[in-house]
């Protein structure tokens, strides 16, 4: 199964994850099948809502899916984690938030699966970048208080910031349906803050960086993710999208990349985005779980991913922990946005990941 958002705001990432995901199903065809069987991919299209992600998955579960990729909502991921672990079919996605993949009782959720670096990891990453490398140590902060994907980046990276000895300046929020952040900039500004921690949506970055041009704010932003392309050629004026930097899951230097990116190329006639290799590592995790629990069921499937270990994907090396479901040992790279273009500054791990 796939729920993804094809439709609604989140759509850019839900068709390249899709993309992805179809691309790694394709080349398994190619290769040959899985337990006798083929691989095929059911769209569900939650559409950014967490009823329609609910009814999706559970209609997934009636029509006989073994494993479902998706979300890369944390929102959604929460929703459908308790499903999940009832159902017996397994999500393997990129929602970060921590709590999708281990319960309030700090057990593992049995049904859930994280294939990127949860928040706290990219947290811990970006704050330390931000201390460590560039010497920021006033901090101002604006998130989206409604979200759980947003929130989660958030109190790991003042955590860290300020056992570094740093200090937040200025902490601001917003609301999901919110498109005026002027007042919020202006306050960070005044605050005497050294750069702006932003891990918000694409849609809202965009906004947020055109709104800090708009009121003269001048600081570096520190980013999530959803700075890695296409944001920067969304921006309208490429001089707002400038002193930018973010972590992302690969870069395209890196010889991993080289077939996938080309078979996406020949396919789509455009260069792919970083959701793209998300969604072709989550099918590739779910191919590796099948061969290790022995067979294309539910909990053969169930049975083999937390025994997925140094599995060679387009991210990086992936292993995931018996322990949390989470990666285990995933680097980032990093980039700073110049004038709408992408500078490649090598893979980054903080000292006390190492």
């Amino acid at each position: 199964g796939n729920l993804h958002d094809i439709s609604a705001a989140t759509s850019l990432w839900g068709n390249a994850v899709t993309r992805g995901g179809e691309i790694a199903v394709e080349k398994k065809h190619a290769a040959g099948r899985i337990d006798g069987r083929m691989i095929k991919l059911v769209p569900m299209d939650p559409k950014a809502n967490v009823q329609e992600a609910i009814k999706g998955y559970n209609s997934l579960v009636s029509s006989g899916a073994i494993a479902v990729v998706g979300p890369p909502v944390s929102n959604i991921g929460l929703a459908v984690a308790p499903l999940a672990n009832k159902a017996g079919v397994p999500v393997v996605g990129s929602f970060i938030d921590p709590r999708v993949t281990v319960g309030e009782d700090g057990k593992a959720q049995s049904a859930m699966f994280l294939m990127q670096p949860s928040s706290v990891q990219y947290s811990e990453i970006m704050a330390s970048y931000t201390i460590d490398e560039l010497g920021l140590k006033k901090i101002g902060i604006l998130y989206d208080q409604s979200n759980a994907f947003a929130v989660s980046l958030i109190k790991p990276y003042i955590a860290y910031i300020k056992e570094a000895g740093g200090e937040i300046v200025s902490e601001q929020v917003y609301t999901k349906n919110d498109k005026d952040y002027k007042t919020q900039l202006a306050k960070i500004k005044d605050a005497g803050a050294d750069c702006l921690y932003f891990p918000n949506y694409i849609q809202e970055a965009v906004l947020v960086t055109n709104q800090s041009k708009q009121v003269g704010l001048g600081l570096p932003i520190i980013g999530g993710l959803d700075f890695a392309p296409p944001f920067a050629s969304l921006v309208n004026d490429p001089e707002a999208a400038d002193n930018i930097y973010l972590a992302n899951n690969f870069s395209e230097k890196e010889p991993q990349l080289k077939e996938v990116w080309d078979i996406y190329r020949e396919k789509y006639g455009e260069d792919p985005v970083n959701k793209v290799f998300l969604g072709y590592d989550q099918v590739l995790i779910i191919q590796e779980a099948i061969r290790i629990g022995g067979g294309a069921t539910a909990a053969q499937t169930l049975t083999g991913l937390p025994q997925v270990k140094d599995l060679q994907g387009t991210t990086g090396v992936l292993t995931l922990s018996p322990e949390t479901h989470q990666p285990v040992g995933l680097s980032m790279v990093m980039f700073k946005i110049e004038k709408g273009e992408y500078v490649d500054l090598g893979r980054y791990v903080p000292e006390k990941h190492k």
